[in-house]
């Protein structure tokens, strides 16, 4: 028959409730059936164990309802207050622990941990379209003052995130809604940079020429090619080409921690904003006929049948799958 790995056979017809580490320290939960599974199955006095099979004197630990193989290292709670080591005879030895600043307790690949945080990332794409920090691909199709991000201080978490408002003001142009400048506010001042400009920003309405620094170089403007890069020491970045393209890259402490039309960063792409009521809320001022949110494209374009055509066409290269 086939081969197995170490101290496991072949078997045709095996039971379906194989003996297992867990099943040994806690008592099998497993309802046999009177079906029988062909497969690789433990040797006899050996007991699967993740996906080895192991002596008894081998088999790993239960924790808190979790089996964890001999040797393994983990860490139990959400909150990574402390490490545990599975040890031989069942023992499970846990040590305090905390993560770094620059990283956060989460689940990555299966892995609960300390692990770095991630920056979030918010682009104005063209004249139509943005993507939020979790994601989502949203259309903004206004011309009004719009909140892209700012932070949400309504969390009252004492953890003292730099406040910052980061504004995008649009008008109606012949190709669609364009990008008539962007406002930055952070460290006390206000920063503008206006459209179809290079080398140049306002500060507090006033011009200035790059490189700037201000706020005692915590805040920089810089022209890098066509792109002008303004940056807030330990937060904030943003870059505009003077046209449609807008990157707003934030560090992963305003994770969950930010609102405005970007999105609230938390993760999930499911609940950014939508709807024009939403959007409404994101806009500075009332509506005028030189302010108002548009009307969104469509998202299936008219013809779109046309784009099967070749799918269903029976002499296509298709046809075999009709």
């Amino acid at each position: 028959g086939p081969t197995c790995p170490p101290n496991q056979h072949y078997e045709l017809c095996g039971p379906s409730c194989p003996s297992t580490c867990r099943g040994q320290l806690e008592g099998e939960e497993c309802e046999a059936t009177t079906s029988c599974f062909e497969g690789c199955y433990c040797d006899h006095g050996f007991f699967k164990s993740g996906d080895l099979c192991v002596p008894l004197s081998h088999c790993g630990c239960l924790h808190q309802d979790r089996y964890y193989k001999l040797g393994d290292s983990f860490v139990p709670s959400p909150t990574c207050h402390q490490r545990c080591l599975c040890q031989e005879g069942g023992l499970v030895e846990c040590q305090p622990m905390s993560c770094p600043t620059t990283q956060e307790c989460a689940v990555r690949d299966g892995v609960r941990g300390c692990h770095p945080k991630d920056c979030g990332i918010c682009q104005m794409v063209g004249p139509i379209f943005y993507v939020t920090f979790d994601g989502r691909t949203l259309p903004l199709v206004g011309s009004c003052l719009y909140t892209l991000a700012m932070v949400d201080t309504t969390t009252n978490l004492d953890d003292h995130l730099e406040n910052f408002v980061v504004l995008v003001e649009k008008e109606s142009g012949q190709e669609g809604p364009l990008v008539r400048r962007l406002l930055v506010t952070a460290l006390g001042v206000t920063v503008a940079l206006a459209r179809d400009t290079q080398w140049e920003v306002t500060v507090d309405g006033e011009r200035h020429l790059l490189p700037l620094s201000l706020a005692d170089g915590a805040l920089t403007v810089t022209q890098e090619g066509t792109h002008r890069v303004l940056q807030v020491l330990g937060g904030l970045k943003l870059l505009y080409d003077g046209d449609s393209y807008v990157l707003l890259t934030l560090p992963g402490t305003h994770r969950r921690r930010t609102q405005g039309i970007c999105g609230n960063f938390n993760g999930d792409a499911a609940d950014d904003w939508v709807t024009p009521e939403e959007l409404g809320a994101a806009a500075w001022g009332t509506l005028t006929p030189s302010c108002n949110h548009g009307i969104p494209p469509t998202t299936c374009p008219t013809n779109i049948s046309r784009s099967c055509d070749i799918l269903m066409e029976k002499r296509g290269p298709f046809g075999g799958c009709h």
